[in-house]
């Protein structure tokens, strides 16, 4: 979530192919490259545009000054310090770790004795869970994570004993006490020329067209965001945030290596539960990584309490912000904007999205009033643990290779991912019976052939990718003279690699 401003991700999209869904998905291959040239053709109107949002200077920019009616409240005077206290606290604490991954072991085996029926050991297992859980030492500043898993529990407690939902009146309060704001996002700051002047340029020009496009884009993801939104009772309004994050292209990445509608960076994503490895990279499947997004933004309001620092936080990441508010003694945005305290990336970020959210709540207000949405897109998911060559995914749906990639922009190689159990592929939408007939009479679901191309990756040796694909390396010295010219791998080498016995049957 890196430099992810809308206006270094449009000169970006010069040089990111873009993934695009829609429900007309390309039924052969010459109607697929009919829509690649037609996708290329749209990169150019963002070649077009790029100067437009060249950063501009410090001088060019005014801070957004202080409410005069104070209508962003301020957190709690100790509350950064002790969240960034508490942070640094957990690094270090080996005991609590051990009692956490004693508390996972437990979860784990108490599932599956349920699973087994076996009652006696899931009891077992459970107080052993509990017990490790109640020893965990947390700190308080950071039970602000936890709040929305405990109203959970109440919940589910209450509805099967037929009590009082006191968690209801939790959300009751909790909304009283922000002044009905919990759910829904301020769109003034002080500096509404700021916010103006964004607009004017999002709906001007060049720029105009790049905007237009990822409005009729957005139509696409409708469904599955507003659903993620609606799960983790987030505010509508951010539903428009991977306008300026990605402008609802799934393939952009960052020079930052951010990626995605929502721009995660990888190690964000997989402490969001995203898998990212050779073979799969959820950060490019909508739904995951939507979801992933949402629960960010769940976690980023129960720590800071205030959808303004919310987003600077997203751009800027928690960690980042929490120590700025703390150097600055800054507790809103318009104090920290005021104080120079945040990079001027995230400074930008909230009036660009306000902009943005403004634009697209009214569209034609703004001169957009020819755009059609794209509709949903829509598919059937099959699970499976076996290894598929996309080719083999394709013939069985009855549909072409270059489907099957648009549908999984996850999937990073010729087939369904390695050490991935229950995998979702996703096919054209009513041929799930046809699919699962036609997989059951194939007999080799990822043929050979014969040899790979393998990109080096930073920090590949002879020895790891040897054994990725279970060869040696003599093998794969020999048929590589490039690596006896070279004294070491260097990152982006193509190397071609003759898999060997069993590689294509894991």
């Amino acid at each position: 979530m890196k430099i992810t401003k809308l206006t270094l991700l449009i000169a970006l999209t010069t040089i990111c192919a873009p993934n695009l869904f829609s429900q007309d998905m390309p039924q052969s291959s010459t109607q697929a490259q009919t829509q690649i040239q037609t996708q290329t053709q749209d990169l150019d109107v963002y070649e077009d545009i790029s100067t437009v949002f060249q950063k501009p200077a410090k001088k060019d920019l005014p801070f957004i000054q202080e409410n005069s009616n104070g209508s962003m409240p301020p957190l709690d005077d100790n509350i950064v310090e002790a969240l960034s206290l508490a942070f640094e606290k957990t690094k270090g604490d080996k005991k609590t770790l051990e009692t956490i991954m004693q508390a996972n072991e437990s979860y784990k085996n108490m599932r599956q004795a349920f699973l087994n029926n076996n009652q006696k050991d899931a009891k077992k297992y459970f107080s052993q869970f509990m017990k490790a859980l109640n020893s965990v030492n947390t700190e308080p500043a950071l039970l602000f994570f936890f709040f929305d898993d405990f109203e959970n529990i109440i919940s589910k407690l209450n509805n099967l004993y037929g009590t009082k939902d006191f968690a209801a009146d939790l959300d009751t309060s909790s909304s009283s006490s922000e002044g009905g704001s919990r759910n829904s996002i301020d769109l003034n700051l002080a500096d509404e020329a700021l916010i103006e002047r964004y607009i004017k340029t999002f709906t001007t020009g060049k720029a105009r067209e790049s905007i237009k496009a990822a409005i009729a884009r957005s139509g696409a993801y409708s469904d599955i965001v507003d659903a993620a939104l609606k799960k983790f009772n987030l505010p509508p309004e951010l539903k428009y945030l991977p306008v300026i994050e990605s402008l609802y292209l799934v393939g952009p990445i960052s020079r930052a290596g951010a990626a995605g509608l929502w721009q995660i960076m990888p190690s964000r994503g997989r402490a969001l539960g995203l898998k990212i490895n050779y073979w799969v990279d959820e950060r490019f499947d909508p739904e995951k990584a939507t979801e992933a997004a949402a629960l960010y933004l769940k976690q980023l309001y129960l720590m800071l309490n205030d959808w303004h620092l919310v987003l600077a936080a997203y751009n800027r990441g928690e960690y980042g912000l929490v120590r700025d508010m703390k150097y600055s003694n800054a507790s809103d945005i318009t104090e920290m904007v005021k104080r120079n305290a945040i990079p001027r990336e995230t400074q930008n970020y909230v009036p660009q999205f306000i902009a943005v959210v403004r634009i697209m709540k009214d569209p034609k207000k703004y001169g957009f009033d020819d755009i059609v949405y794209r509709d949903p897109i829509k598919y059937d998911k099959v699970k499976t643990d076996k290894i598929i060559d996309l080719k083999i995914a394709a013939e069985c749906a009855q549909t072409t290779e270059a489907e099957i990639k648009q549908l999984n922009p996850s999937l990073k190689t010729w087939r369904t991912p390695h050490g991935y159990p229950n995998f979702e592929l996703k096919i054209p939408y009513g041929t799930k019976e046809k699919f699962l007939e036609n997989l059951a009479t194939v007999k080799d679901l990822n043929p050979s052939t014969g040899f790979i191309k393998y990109k080096v990756q930073k920090g590949d040796y002879l020895g790891k990718i040897a054994g990725m694909f279970k060869t040696t390396e003599n093998a794969i010295s020999n048929d590589n003279p490039i690596i006896k010219k070279s004294k070491y791998l260097q990152p982006g080498m193509v190397l071609t690699i003759r898999p060997g016995k069993g590689y294509f049957d894991d």
